[in-house]
């Protein structure tokens, strides 16, 4: 599954890497900073569309100083420090805002929320080591009680997982160049000389067995018309 999660994202990112940043699915600059919570909140198109109307509670969560601490002090994500969750709105709005912030294209973020929990906050994969909708995985993105925060705040989770995400795009993280085989090869499609890495994963593929419920992915996932792209 891992392999598997690391060879989609490669082979989407590598788009990115063979046109232009503006035509592709990052829209920022390699190396740039994010943009602050507030101007990427600019930047999310508003509407009453929500498809999990179950996920209110998290989507409009939001981490304390403390809780924010707690989690810096135990992250060694090399953009953690810019990780705040500070937004709140429907699923596809936080989706929006944290691919606005780490300079990637929404369609991107939403289709991996797609694959890792079909847009559900509730959902647990890798044996119940994994969270919400991009599946922040214990031991290696969180431990207790920090990990708690990732179950319960949708634009936490979103939030880091944009972060390590460009991480991987930026070169800062290279886990991938230790590993071998189809992973390797994922990785080195995607580099094109700088960040010399694909994507990072939080929980590959781990809510795929755990739909549940199944049916079609959520309308925004498959249409960019709700943001205009």
């Amino acid at each position: 599954m891992r392999a598997g999660l690391l060879l989609l994202l490669a082979a989407v990112l590598s788009a990115a890497t063979a046109v232009p940043a503006r035509a592709g699915l990052v829209t920022r600059p390699h190396a740039k900073k994010p943009l602050s919570d507030r101007r990427a909140a600019k930047l999310v198109h508003r509407s009453r569309f929500e498809p999990r109307p179950a996920n209110r509670a998290a989507t409009h969560a939001m981490p304390t100083a403390a809780q924010l601490r707690a989690f810096r002090a135990q992250s060694e994500m090399p953009y953690a420090r810019y990780v705040t969750g500070h937004f709140t709105g429907t699923t596809d709005e936080v989706t929006q805002w944290a691919a606005r912030k780490w300079g990637l294209k929404p369609d991107l973020l939403r289709a991996v929320a797609t694959v890792e929990s079909w847009w559900r906050m509730s959902t647990v994969g890798d044996s119940g080591d994994s969270f919400g909708l991009f599946q922040v995985r214990r031991p290696f993105h969180c431990t207790e009680p920090v990990c708690e925060q990732f179950r319960d705040d949708a634009a936490l989770n979103a939030d880091y997982y944009g972060g390590i995400l460009r991480s991987y795009y930026d070169g800062k993280q290279r886990w991938l160049n230790t590993v071998s085989g189809d992973e390797r090869s994922g990785d080195e499609r995607f580099a094109r000389g700088r960040g010399n890495t694909a994507a990072a994963t939080c929980g590959p593929r781990s809510a795929r067995g755990s739909r549940g419920a199944g049916g079609t992915p959520p309308r925004a996932a498959t249409s960019a018309r709700s943001s205009g792209g």
